[in-house]
């Protein structure tokens, strides 16, 4: 693989984290959740790592499908709504439509800057605190995945699960309201949705085994949502954090993430839109019995290799 030119003050900020899932994963929960603790950051979805430059990823070239933005359908010029919530907060402190408006602007005149400078200019705003970053796009690809790792060979990454059927009931869900019958009829869109869950974690399965273990933790989203005060110690004892009652307390309190809540200025901007209309923590079932939907209308392979692979991750 090829090296990616490292400015030389890299040096200045602390290795990022990147949580690592397909869309619908609880990703915007768990984010929040980890936002609490006073020694991280936690950013929306920012999809830098979808293509080469600021412009690209402006330019519609970005794979978009799966990302949370403040409009059902964006113009092609613009940028992820996420990644302008962080430039404007970082950059002024607040999300107001001047504030977003000066971000659009500053993203706009360094079309030509790659992507993963843009990151390093967030990681060096936020130091000395860690980012920890979320974006299904970057998992999306091998390219986008691959582009992340090497850019970052120092960071952690943390895989987060979430059981297939109620993974595949969410993204059903989420695509039935934006894709009428006619434009998607039902049988693909479980397919499609079938096909994404399960690129997308081998993706990620493929990208981790050649890392050092101590470097990336699976986790499945229905523990770590369902049960925080169980799973959140271990979490931070990998990251090597300090923690006890009273700042796990704090990270509960999910609701004052800096991007948790929706408004008219800023949108759901790189966030789940369902958790940014009641951002407080909410309880979370476990997972399914079963890890197919009998209803499915697949063939015995899909059926196998999902049921196989969700094994893999521990269902």
């Amino acid at each position: 693989m090829t090296g990616v030119a490292r400015p030389a003050d890299r040096s200045r900020f602390q290795d990022p984290v990147f949580l690592l899932a397909p869309a619908r994963s609880y990703s915007t929960v768990t984010i929040a959740l980890l936002a609490g603790h006073p020694h991280l950051y936690g950013l929306p979805e920012t999809d830098l790592f979808a293509r080469a430059t600021v412009g690209e990823i402006g330019n519609g070239t970005a794979d978009r499908s799966t990302s949370q933005g403040w409009q059902d359908s964006q113009p092609p010029d613009s940028q992820p709504p996420g990644l302008v919530r962080a430039i404007a907060q970082l950059h002024d402190g607040r999300q107001d439509p001047a504030a977003i408006q000066r971000a659009i602007e500053w993203l706009r005149e360094r079309a030509a800057t790659p992507s993963t400078t843009i990151m390093d200019h967030v990681l060096r705003l936020v130091h000395p605190r860690t980012v920890v970053e979320k974006s299904p796009s970057t998992v999306g690809s091998v390219r986008a995945l691959t582009r992340c790792l090497q850019a970052y060979p120092n960071a952690r990454y943390l895989h987060l699960t979430r059981h297939p059927v109620s993974s595949l009931q969410s993204m059903n869900a989420h695509w039935s309201a934006r894709f009428s019958p006619a434009d998607m009829p039902g049988e693909q869109r479980i397919r499609g949705c079938l096909h994404y869950w399960y690129s997308s974690h081998l993706r990620i399965i493929q990208a981790l085994q050649d890392l050092p273990r101590h470097r990336w933790r699976r986790l499945r989203a229905e523990d770590l949502a369902g049960t925080p005060k169980a799973m959140l110690p271990p979490v931070l004892d990998w990251l090597a954090l300090d923690h006890d009652d009273a700042i796990i307390d704090r990270m509960l309190r999910t609701q004052h993430w800096e991007f948790a809540a929706w408004d008219t200025s800023a949108g759901f901007g790189g966030a789940d839109p369902r958790f940014s209309r009641d951002p407080t923590l909410r309880p979370v079932p476990p997972p399914e019995p079963e890890v197919i939907d009998p209803g499915w209308d697949i063939s015995d392979e899909i059926r196998v290799r999902i049921a196989t692979l969700a094994r893999h991750l521990g269902y």
